[in-house]
């Protein structure tokens, strides 16, 4: 597990790229956040699933695992 603090200005996806280099993973969870084009072309370039539900002003729909993003730990008690 890594951590990578970023001031709270800092948008979410700022820190991602320190944290998944050099890191082999199935998928990861985040939510609407992180779902941005960059970051799903770079976890398919990798060969892991983007869990990540679509922001409501995308323009093409996109699937995500619902089961799976209820791994988060923030909604393992739901």
């Amino acid at each position: 597990m890594r951590f990578f603090l970023l001031p709270g200005q800092r948008h979410d996806t700022v820190g991602v790229p320190p944290l998944i280099e050099g890191v082999a993973f199935g998928a990861l969870l985040g939510d609407k956040a992180f779902d941005t084009d960059w970051l799903r072309a770079e976890l398919d370039e990798r060969g892991a699933a983007a869990v990540i539900p679509p922001k409501a002003n995308r323009k093409a729909a996109i699937s995500f695992d619902r089961d799976m993003y209820r791994w988060r730990p923030c909604c393992r008690d739901r």
